[in-house]
This record gives C-alpha cells, structure tokens and sequence, in this order.
C-alpha cells in the first residue's frame, strides 16, 4: 500500500428499527469502533463526521450520506469509514452500484470495519464475489424488517388501535398504552364549541375568527403547549390561528364519533419513501374505537349542512333561519332570501333561486314569517305523531306472544323453501320426461322455464321476509334511540337552527304555497308505522 494519507469521513446511521435493538447499534457505538480504527492506522486522518440518525438504509436519500458525497465530488475527503455494510446502506442495488461503480470512478476509499473491507487493501478484488451476497443479505433484512412492521401496524389497525404519530385534536394517548386515544377535556371542549356553534348557525369563517378573539389556542399551538415538538411547514405567522381549513377539518373529522380510519396512505414498498393516496376500500375502519365527542347524527347532519349552498347577508354573524334548508319543489333549486322595505319595515321573503338566475321556474315566493309558523307548528306535530307511535310499539312489547298479530317469519320461510326444492325436483324430472317422449322439446322448454321462474320468485320472498324479520328485530324499544332525538324536542317552544339540524333534511316550497318538510329518520318512522300494523287493536297515529 502506498503512503498516502486519506483524508477520511466516518460515516453512522441508526434506523428506527436498529434503534430499537443491540446497543453496538448506536450512533455512539459506531463512532468510537470507527475512530479507534482510524487511530490505528496512520494513513487515514480524520476530516468530518457524516451522521443519520433515525434513516433507513433501504435507499440514499439521506441528509448525512448526501452531505458526505458532495464532499467526496470536492474533494474534501477521499475516504469512508463506517462500521459495517449495512451501515452504509442495505439497499442491494445502490451498495452495488456506490461500491463498484461511483467510488472507482471517483478514487475514493471505502472501508467496512467488522466486514472486514477495504477497497484499497491488498486481495480486495476477490471481494467482488463475496461483496454482492454480503449486500444482497442486507437489502432482504431491510425487507424482511419492512414486512413485519407493515404487517404489525396492519393487524394494530384492525383492532382499532391508533397508530399515527399525532393524535387528533381533542384526544390524547393513554399513558399506559400509545395506541388508546382517551378524550382530553381541555381541547375536547373546543371541538364540541365549534360543533356547538356550527348547529347554531355559524358560517366556519365567523367560528375561527370568534375563537381567535377568544384567544383560544389552535391545535398546533395547544400541541406546542402540551410539550410536543414537531415542526410543519403550513405555520405561517409567529402565533398560529384558527382559520377556515382548520375549523373545517375538525369538523369533517369523523374520529370525533368514535370511528377509527387509518391506512388511507402509504408507500408501494421499504425502497419508495413517497407516500401515495389508498383506494378508499383499502382503508381501514373501526366502529367504536374510542369514547366519541360528538354523536353520530350531530355530526352527519352537520356534513350534510356543508355539502349544501348556505350563505349569510355580510352584517350578520350567523346563516340565516333557514339558510340549507329551503328548496324549491319544482326544479329542486335552492330558495333565495329577499329582504324588502315598504314603508320603513322590511319584510323578508323566498324565492326560487332557478326562476332569479334563468327564469324557467316560477318565483314560488313566500314569506319568512309564514313559512317559520307553518314549520314550527309541522316539527310539532311531528313529535307528537313520533312519541304515540313510540308508545304504540312500547305497549306491543309488553304484549303476550298469542295477543300479537305477528307475522310467523320462520314458519312462512320454512314453507317457501319447502316450495322451492319441490321446484327443483320438478325441473329435474322434466328431462328425463322429454327423454321417454312424455312431453315434446317445446313444452320441456316452457315447463323449465316456468318452474325455474317460480323459483327464483320464491327465492325473492325468502329474502323478503329475511329483512322484514331483521327490521322486526331493530324496532324492538332498545333499538329505538331515534325517538329520542324526536323526545329531547316535545316541549320546545320556538323554530331554531338546532331544531331544524337534529330534526328536519329539507323543506320544499310548492307553486300554489304548498309547504313539504322531509324529515329525518323517515325510513325509521316508516319501519316502525309498518310493524305497528302487524297488530291488531293498536291504534296508530294518524300521518299528516
């Protein structure tokens, strides 16, 4: 070996998964087993040290290992140092190519301490053998690693545990268990303010510019006050504040009904380290994966609300009473507000937003007065019809079994199926018939074709009857916690934007003044009134 002195670089790298494992691993580790080599050789002299901590060696794209090559390219330093080869990298392809190719090609030195190798060394050449399999162990380690932890995050998923870096805002991790989220009362009770001031009419411009003037901390902000460090590229002033996208993604997040949905995004494989969008198929969803903040129904009657066209005149702080809400019966367009003064007093009405824009629809104007008395008085009487009928079905349940004029579903499919084999066996005598010339080709064909049409009528009623006996089964009173919604509502005494949110889809307004209020829950209600007429003396509201 000549006496030059290399000008050397050491390089250490520590994964997540090394991290976790011998302590040789660490970068403290590499770094003395890698100096005391140098001090022991006179023809290298130390120059820098190159450091990734917390990178994977499945690809190149590292800070350290990218800092040591541009100074190899100038000439800063000619030679590598690290502990061993999959230190370096345990990417097969990029050690191959680094190691035979690049550093050739550049004059540069490398050196595997515990690998014992050493491009420059006497006998090196014969490493070219042994080299690629040393490489290629490493880069299936690296994939073996990668699988057991993609496989272990996926059956996590599936339980239901929480495996993201950062909880949702309104949550924290259980100190005894990373992967449980538990309700942090502190932010919970700002989540459920917006949801709270979205019902009441709020447009989500107006909520964040009320909590900033509430000086309430925004999520990252309240993360920063909780002690954890993370950095983003999205803060743009020195104190963060609420904005419309981050009101808007609280409450489009459906995690705040204690739904988990994880896996939405991810990498083709432990080489690719951009993330990529899934198909929503391949997400993964958990019911009930922790304690919810807000109910199932305030939150999709919410999403509901910001799928439709609702706008506020500029001087008011909320959406309008019926602002979402109102449609025109004919064309299905939105009403429009109108607000008119005669004589001093303003007087606001409706319109048909199709018949301002196009004309092609009558103007189906109607008064906001009109139209909040005929509303309030039609929810009422709502809750009345939905609370008798509640009591109707209560006072079936109490019934004896031979007082009920029930549907036997059992015996009824029992019989079906009785009906559908005897089907069968008919058509399958049928050809053995046509084969002893009892009945000729053209009634073979209508006899088959008759039978196997009874058949697949029969089929139809089983089925029938199958979801007739599980809507049965839904209506019994412990499964009926929609009449609650209707229950909370029996002595409200005024038309507000939180009655029509928990109660009311939409209104439809009719040429001639006709007034249609589609309620929520209707196939409930229309289940319930169905099986209320399975019985005999019950009597059922009546249906306006």
């Amino acid at each position: 070996m000549s006496n030059k002195i290399y000008k050397t670089g050491i390089y250490a790298r520590l994964s997540r998964e090394d991290a976790d494992r011998l302590e040789s691993n660490s970068i403290q580790s590499q770094r003395a087993i890698c100096l005391a080599y140098i001090e022991s050789h006179d023809d290298l002299d130390l120059v820098d040290t190159y450091i990734d901590d917390g990178e994977t060696g499945s690809n190149t794209d590292r800070p350290g290992f990218q800092r040591m090559i541009q100074d190899m390219r100038s000439g800063r330093i000619d030679c590598a140092v690290s502990k061993d080869l999959s230190r370096f990298s345990r990417n097969y392809i990029d050690a191959g190519n680094y190691l035979e190719k690049i550093f050739p090609a550049m004059g540069i030195r490398y050196i595997a301490i515990n690998d014992n190798y050493d491009s420059m060394a006497p006998g090196s050449s014969t490493d070219v053998i042994t080299l690629p399999f040393k490489n290629l162990v490493n880069d299936i380690y690296c994939r073996d690693i990668s699988i057991k932890i993609r496989t272990s995050l996926e059956v996590k998923r599936k339980k239901g545990e929480y495996v993201g870096s950062f909880v949702p805002f309104g949550y924290r991790k259980a100190p005894q268990d990373k992967n449980r989220l538990l309700v942090d009362d502190d932010a919970a009770e700002v989540v459920t303010l917006i949801f709270g001031m979205y019902k009441d009419g709020f447009p989500i411009l107006k909520i964040a510019r009320r909590l900033n003037t509430s000086n309430i901390p925004t999520p990252m902000e309240y993360k920063r006050m909780q002690g954890v460090r993370f950095e983003t590229a999205f803060r743009t002033k020195e104190r963060p504040e609420w904005e419309y996208v981050t009101v808007k993604r609280i409450l489009s997040n459906i995690v705040y009904t204690g739904v988990l949905i994880q896996g939405r995004r991810g990498t083709p494989n432990h080489k690719v380290r951009v993330t990529r969008p899934k198909d929503e198929a391949d997400w993964v969803r958990v019911e009930n994966a922790h304690e919810p903040i807000i109910s199932c129904t305030d939150f999709e009657a919410v999403a509901e609300l910001m799928r439709r066209d609702m706008r506020c005149a500029g001087d008011s702080d909320r959406h309008d009473l019926f602002s979402g809400y109102l449609f025109c019966g004919d064309c299905q367009d939105a009403m429009v507000r109108k607000t008119q003064k005669v004589k001093g007093k303003a007087y606001v009405y409706y319109n048909c937003g199709n018949n301002k824009r196009t004309h092609q629809c009558s103007p189906h104007s109607f008064s906001e007065a009109k139209l909040t008395e005929i509303v309030f008085h039609a929810i009422h009487d709502q809750i009345e019809v939905v609370l008798h009928l509640d009591r109707v079905l209560r006072f079936i349940d109490t019934l004896p079994q031979r007082d009920r004029r029930v549907f036997s579903y059992e015996a009824q499919m029992t019989r079906l199926e009785e009906e559908i084999q005897r089907y069968k066996k008919l058509e399958l005598g049928l050809y053995e018939n046509f084969v002893e010339g009892i009945i000729n080709k053209a009634e073979y064909t209508d006899f088959r074709e008759n039978y196997r049409g009874l058949i697949e009528e029969k089929q139809e009623a089983v089925k029938r009857l199958k979801r007739e006996q599980q809507d049965a089964a839904a209506m019994g009173s412990q499964n009926r916690a929609w009449v609650q919604v209707f229950a909370q509502y029996e002595n409200v005494q005024e038309l507000d934007r939180r009655l029509l949110l928990a109660l009311v889809d939409k209104i439809f307004i009719y040429e001639g003044k006709k007034v249609e209020i589609a309620f929520r829950y209707r196939d409930e209600f229309a289940r319930a009134m169905e099986m209320a007429k399975n019985y005999k003396d019950c009597p059922l509201p009546a249906v306006g």
